[in-house]
């Protein structure tokens, strides 16, 4: 039996180090002008079998420090993984030589006589005891990747196989092959070499590393203990006077709105004077950004003020957590009715919205079928809903929160609306089935790609018309004068600028830029165009502070009332801001995370390998990337690490004390959902 564990250990720890060093190697190399993220942060396959285990073991083993934080950019700060990977390794590999003892004599290991230093016979032993190792650890490699796999919904064999290869080559599975074959070979002519005194070697390493692997892991805890980033603490609570204490507040979200799509925004199309008579008279934030580029997390995004990170609800699996705070709540804190309305499957209640709402009214807009979510005109249902409500609370300080679905594809406005842009258009493209018609494509006709653009602009001004109702409506009650308006996009929408349509699939402009109007009755701008920096969760503490209402500990928005209070409320304000964008898509494997300051923009495609590098100044179309490594991108890359360092922390904090709020969806409400191009 000892000769057996021997074998196994020398065996183990060889191809341990061997691979351990290898795989540093290969990140040095192939990620050395990228980020690389901690193993939790998505599926990760690129890590060796051994690690692979370890990670297993999940709080039992101590992680070093390195696995839990975002490596930069350069080869050394991926070559000070080889330590911490070595000591893994090692341990691991005594492990498995204990665990493996028992079975591994049914396999000729440690059964061969003598202890010649030249016997071929102890050769042949530590090469079977290699072979055992070297099938667990593709073992290994073979159930964590079939575990973490996303099989497509049309489970052909050609898709699957497709999928399954895809999966392979970009998660880092072929990767890991890759490193554990070469290791493989490598461990067995060092084996073969140096027969019994590599075994008295390797048994040296052994018993000399646990002391170090004992150190190293004891100052990573304390490592992983303080050095992280600490949560982002409460802003300030108001900007001095609150000039509009007491105003009701309205805040409409406006569906996949791309802001150089309205006239504000210098659009040439009449799409919107209702939304440019409020930039008029409030403020036009010029340079706004989504957090995303879908519905659900966009949202939680804009009722929270924290990024996708900093609100968890990163996928449709996820429910917000308890433990993060909402606009409504802080409203309904400071005695306002509050009230919602919204009309699309991505809002609904389950996700958790409704917390701080009196009343969270997501069924006025009820798709019956899937073919209504695409071609209901939903306007006229949110605005005589919001008018009967706006009726009963007129007295009462009110916070109502609108989203306006129509703009979103399918894009069949109805009757005047789809003619209004394109009059004259003769051909047979329509807005129906936009996500899923194959007729619908990069490259297709101009002249019917420009129809359809037509059918997205009269969209927006279905819409647009909606909220003029609506400002009717508060003048009618007597409310206008003392009530806040927002106006926001979620996200935009693609018509093919880099190949794709619709949205949830890239972080570039034409999803990102969206548009933020704020007016505020009786209340004259100190700005009434922001050009700086701003996102859509710096909506929450702008409206909190106006009102005089405490912002949350834990929002991440910037308060952009400083535009109505004047200049001295400017210390410390946007200058040179970064604000950042997220997409996380594990299934299909584009995870994608962006950081945009003033005229420069960086992309980190964690899955793929690539980083694009923008001046939207000089290319505003984003089509070509400037040098990964330059004077523009290596700050850039380290402000972006930094970010995703401090939210990370307090994401993978959040999920490991609280767990995940898992959402579960009904057939009805998946189906929706695949129909309309979400699911995958």
């Amino acid at each position: 039996m000892k000769r057996r564990i021997l074998d196994l250990a020398v065996a183990a720890v060889i191809l341990g180090v061997v691979q351990a060093l290898a795989e540093t190697a290969v990140a040095a190399v192939f990620y050395r002008d990228f980020l690389v993220a901690p193993y939790r942060f998505f599926t990760v396959q690129s890590y060796d079998a051994f690690t692979k285990l370890w990670f297993l073991m999940g709080d039992a083993a101590p992680l070093p420090s390195l696995l839990s934080h975002f490596l930069g950019q350069g080869a050394v700060a991926k070559i000070a993984l080889a330590p911490q990977l070595v000591a893994i390794n090692i341990a691991v590999a005594v492990g498995l030589a204990l665990l493996l003892a028992p079975v591994a004599g049914m396999l000729g290991v440690g059964n061969s006589p003598g202890c010649d230093v030249r016997a071929q016979g102890d050769v042949r032993s530590l090469v079977r005891a290699l072979s055992v190792i070297g099938v667990l650890a593709v073992a290994v490699h073979a159930v964590v990747f079939v575990v973490s796999f996303q099989a497509p919904e049309d489970v052909g064999t050609v898709k699957v196989a497709k999928a399954l290869l895809r999966s392979a080559m970009q998660d880092g599975a072929l990767s890991a092959l890759a490193v554990l074959a070469f290791s493989l070979a490598l461990s067995r002519l060092v084996l073969a070499r140096q027969g019994f005194r590599g075994a008295v070697l390797a048994a040296a390493v052994v018993v000399g590393s646990w002391p170090l692997l004992a150190g190293l892991l004891a100052s990573a805890g304390a490592l992983a203990a303080t050095g992280r980033p600490t949560a982002t603490g409460a802003v300030s609570t108001s900007v001095p006077g609150a000039p509009a204490k007491g105003y009701n507040v309205v805040v409409v979200s406006i569906d996949s709105l791309r802001a150089d799509h309205v006239g504000a925004y210098g659009y040439g199309r009449a799409t919107s004077p209702t939304i440019d008579a409020l930039a008029a008279q409030g403020v036009r934030f010029g340079n706004c950004q989504s957090t995303t580029s879908w519905t659900l997390p966009a949202h939680m995004s804009l009722l929270t003020g924290r990024s996708l990170l900093g609100h968890g609800v990163v996928a449709d699996d996820r429910r917000l957590s308890d433990s993060v705070p909402t606009l409504a709540e802080a409203f309904a804190g400071a005695g306002y009715a509050t009230h919602a309305i919204v009309s699309a499957p991505y809002l609904n209640s389950r996700y958790g919205f409704a917390r701080g709402f009196d009343d969270y009214d997501d069924k006025t807009v009820y798709f019956e079928t899937n073919e209504d979510s695409y071609h209901s005109v939903t306007a006229p249902k949110v605005q005589a809903a919001a008018s009967t409500w706006l009726e009963a609370h007129r007295q009462a300080p009110f916070f109502l929160f609108l989203h306006y679905w129509d703009v979103h594809y399918d894009y069949a406005p109805g009757p005047g609306y789809d003619t209004m842009f394109d009059p004259d258009y003769k051909g047979t493209v329509t807005g129906d089935n936009y996500y899923f018609d194959q007729k619908i494509r990069a490259g297709m006709n101009a002249r019917d790609l420009e129809h359809l653009v037509a059918l997205y602009d009269g969209e927006i001004r279905l819409v647009d018309d909606h909220l003029a109702m609506l400002r009717a409506e508060l003048e009618k009650i007597g409310v206008a004068d003392r009530t806040i308006i927002v106006v926001v996009g979620d996200h935009g929408d693609e018509f093919f600028e880099h190949g794709n349509k619709g949205h949830h699939r890239t972080l570039y402009q034409e999803v990102l830029w969206v548009p933020l109007v704020v007016q505020v009755p009786g209340l004259r701008p100190i700005s009434s165009v922001v050009d700086e920096e701003t996102s859509i969760i710096d909506v929450a503490p702008t409206v909190l502070s106006l009102t005089g209402i405490g912002i949350p500990s834990g929002v991440e928005g910037r308060d952009q009332s400083v535009a109505f209070v004047g200049p001295l409320a400017r210390e410390g304000s946007d200058e040179g801001r970064s604000v950042f964008a997220e997409l996380y898509r594990k299934g299909t494997l584009n995870i994608q995370v962006a950081e945009i300051e003033g005229r420069r923009k960086v992309i980190q495609h964690f899955n793929t390998r690539q980083l694009s590098v923008f001046d939207l100044a000089a290319d505003p179309g984003e089509r070509s990337s400037l040098a990964a490594r330059g004077a523009v991108a290596e700050p850039m890359v380290a402000s972006l690490r930094d970010w995703l360092e401090g939210r990370w922390s307090m994401f993978d904090r959040r999920v490991r004390s609280e767990g995940v709020r898992a959402v579960v969806l009904d057939a009805k409400t998946a189906e929706t959902l695949r129909s309309l191009g979400y699911l995958q």
